[in-house]
């Protein structure tokens, strides 16, 4: 049996269903790897660095490229996360907060409403690059090339192969390898500058490392956002009864969020390497072979969550997977909850009422692992 395919896209959550009651573990032959759909095992697996590898494996991630941070254990995890760790605190997130909800603002006022709305190309996706490019220092107005090198380095777009998309990673690469000499000669406050100058143990980053940090910086900090924005308006635009909620009650908006975030997670999957022997359900993991953490299984998992198939706005707990759990739980996850939360405030002053524009196609990401949409055709009610 195959993880990977593209039935899962439309509506994984029937077969993680399955999985969980019928085959806890199991083994995929395409990914060559043990898939746990659980919970307690998911969680088990992200908290425990120490017999869980990040580090990829090559023989196994055909078309993945090993980015820092991501795919690196402690020491050198540590070192590395605590170059850009005060960017993102709740210090740093209050201090941006009107120049966020002034992008909101100047995105909502180009859209004209007396047409269907491709949301995905008018907020969900240039929101997130307008905050991130921020960050990083570098000009918005490279937002298209952006979300294309994204798309190409997670194999979330129309490409598939490797040699499809390296075209792209390639020119994403150029671009921030032209980045370092401008910081090393004017360094700011920004995140490339910090990483140009951060040193492990006295010895700076090589240009590889630099650069792979870039990378992953800004796919991190635009994917999870566009996807989690995403999934909640196509929710929302199927149940009026929610938009109507918030609307009346806007000190729900966090609320449905984080609803959000589990019940249809902008993240699903995540892999990590046995370090030692472990055993699953009477089945052994043997030292050295993979294991798939599904995220978007363990946060609808009844055994922990009740009602977990319903979208609930009085949901108690929040103590879901979708950024993962443990030291590499998502560094950027303040940034992600607090624009998604005044995207929809922003949307909630000025629209009566969202539908889908069913005489327009919608198109989801090509993934299994990163679930959102490229494109999402909605009709808005001006209020």
């Amino acid at each position: 049996m195959n993880f990977q395919e593209l039935e899962f896209i439309a509506n994984p959550y029937p077969i993680y269903a399955q999985w969980r009651a019928e085959r806890p573990i199991w083994w995929a032959d395409d990914v060559q790897g043990w898939v746990l759909s659980r919970y307690e095992d998911v969680r088990s697996v992200l908290k425990d660095p120490e017999n869980y590898s990040s580090q990829l494996d090559a023989s196994r991630s055909q078309g993945t490229l090993a980015l820092p941070l991501l795919h690196d254990d402690p020491p050198r995890h540590t070192s590395l996360r605590a170059i850009v760790n005060r960017s993102f605190t709740s210090r740093v997130m209050k201090a941006i907060e009107s120049d966020l909800m002034a992008v909101v603002e100047q995105l909502l006022d180009d859209i004209d409403t007396d047409e269907p709305v491709d949301i995905a190309e008018c907020l969900t996706i240039p929101l997130p690059v307008a905050l991130i490019s921020h960050f990083l220092g570098i000009p918005f107005e490279r937002k298209d090339d952006f979300k294309r090198w994204s798309d190409s380095l997670t194999a979330t777009g129309t490409a598939k192969t490797m040699e499809e998309r390296m075209p792209d990673i390639l020119e994403m690469m150029d671009f921030f390898r032209g980045e370092i000499p401008k910081r090393r000669e004017n360094p700011g406050e920004d995140l490339i500058s910090k990483v140009v100058a951060a040193d492990i143990d006295g010895e700076g980053l090589t240009e590889e490392v630099i650069v792979g940090y870039c990378q992953l910086l800004l796919i991190a900090g635009n994917e999870t956002t566009t996807n989690l924005l995403s999934n909640l308006l196509h929710y929302v635009a199927d149940h009026p009864e929610v938009w109507e909620a918030l609307r009346a009650d806007p000190g729900k908006i966090e609320a449905a969020v984080e609803e959000c975030l589990r019940f249809d997670s902008p993240v699903h999957w995540i892999s990590r390497i046995a370090l030692s022997d472990a055993k699953f359900h009477g089945q052994r993991v043997a030292k050295g072979e993979a294991v798939y953490t599904v995220l978007g299984s363990a946060n609808r998992d009844a055994d922990h969550y009740d009602d977990p198939d319903t979208f609930r706005l009085d949901r108690p707990r929040s103590d879901h997977h979708t950024f993962g759990h443990g030291i590499h739980f998502c560094i950027g996850a303040p940034l992600a909850r607090m624009e998604a939360k005044y995207a929809l405030l922003g949307m909630l002053k000025r629209f009566a009422s969202i539908e889908h524009a069913l005489e327009h196609e919608n198109e989801r990401t090509h993934s299994s692992m990163l679930r959102g949409y490229h494109h999402l055709w909605l009709k808005l009610s001006a209020m």
